[in-house]
């Protein structure tokens, strides 16, 4: 079976599904698929924002 025709009959199959966790489990699979590491690491906060932020977090709780 040729890749057009395997690309074409999961069209079709994806087309009629309506089971919400099959297509959540589907939606996962495609985003493991697009993620780009690099560029969500540069979205991340550096290590000291993150300290300073766990610290106010902690302090907070002991606050409490």
């Amino acid at each position: 079976m040729g890749t057009a025709t395997s690309k074409k009959e999961l069209i079709d199959w994806i087309s009629n599904l309506n089971d919400e966790k099959m297509l959540h489990e589907l939606a996962m699979i495609k985003q493991k698929a697009t993620f780009n590491f690099d560029e969500e690491f540069k979205k991340g906060i550096p290590l000291e924002e993150a300290k300073k932020r766990s610290i106010e977090k902690i302090r907070k709780y002991w606050s409490k």
